[in-house]
């Protein structure tokens, strides 16, 4: 497996990442493939999906964008993807929006979680949300996708608050918080929280530019369980993932739509602090490199 290089974006460096990790490490093929079916869009555990490895390891991702749900059932149903190598279902990421992107990325969620796990790496244990970013008075925020319970945790601390959002429904502007489509607002803001649905969407690339001059740029939620380096070097400082820990516990609450958070640890890497994914192939055990 090659993949060819065209322009550098996320999803290149993503891909190529990949590919050098397949060529120094046998990855485990993917035992179960875990996506809601497409009417039960209201049941909570139905935003996420999971790729699970012969090993245990998951790999997780937002799966409600672009009727994504609806377009995976064929595939899901004849097991198509079912022992394959997971770097080779990390292909359909370069694929566009849609069923594809969402499923390469919990590919590269698996991949990257399997080297976490047998690199040994120790993962900074995440707390509450807002404190990745210590605020204070003097900050000016900004968020990549409208977060309610950030945003209600953000306004009484009377900080001015930019929210860059795609949905129109909502825009807003009240004194110091607005939220916007225009991505160039996000300049104003020394402190920026993304969602990590910017990675299955692809907007990331168009939005990072505008946070070039910010002292904090932090990538949070589940879908990012990824190795970090793609994003390190295009001005990201953290990363707030998502690790689970029992993965027949996590199936079993995921499948009967229950809260399956239980069964993972939320974690921060910090860019000043992580060591390259190179660095950590060379920790994984002896047997497991080639």
């Amino acid at each position: 497996m090659h993949y060819k290089r065209n322009l550098m974006t996320i999803t290149t460096d993503f891909l190529d990442m990949v590919e050098r990790i397949r060529s120094k490490v046998t990855l485990p093929p993917i035992r179960e493939i875990h996506v809601a079916i497409s009417d039960c869009g209201s049941q909570p555990s139905s935003k996420f999906g999971a790729i699970v490895l012969a090993d245990d390891t998951v790999g997780l991702t937002y799966m409600a964008l672009d009727d994504a749900l609806r377009d995976i059932q064929p595939s899901i149903k004849s097991g198509e993807f079912i022992g394959s190598s997971p770097a080779q279902v990390a292909l359909l990421y370069d694929q566009g929006v849609g069923w594809k992107s969402a499923l390469g990325m919990a590919a590269i969620n698996a991949i990257s979680q399997y080297v976490l796990r047998r690199s040994g790496i120790r993962l900074a244990e995440m707390g509450e949300t807002l404190d990745l970013l210590d605020l204070t008075e003097d900050d000016r925020v900004g968020l990549v996708g409208y977060f309610p319970p950030l945003v209600d945790q953000i306004r009484p601390l009377h900080i001015p608050l930019t929210v860059l959002e795609l949905d129109e429904k909502w825009l807003q502007h009240e004194g110091e918080f607005e939220v916007t489509l225009d991505p160039t607002q996000l300049a104003r803001s020394n402190k920026v929280l993304c969602t990590a649905t910017t990675l299955i969407n692809h907007t990331l690339d168009s939005v990072l530019p505008h946070c070039a001059e910010a002292e904090q740029v932090v990538l949070i939620g589940p879908t990012a369980g990824c190795l970090p380096d793609p994003l390190f070097a295009r001005g990201v400082s953290g990363i707030g993932g998502c690790q689970v820990l029992d993965s027949a516990r996590f199936v079993k609450l995921w499948s009967t739509h229950q809260r399956w958070r239980q069964t993972t640890r939320r974690y921060v890497i910090n860019k000043k602090e992580y060591p390259g994914f190179e660095s950590l192939l060379g920790r994984m055990e002896e047997g497991e490199v080639l």
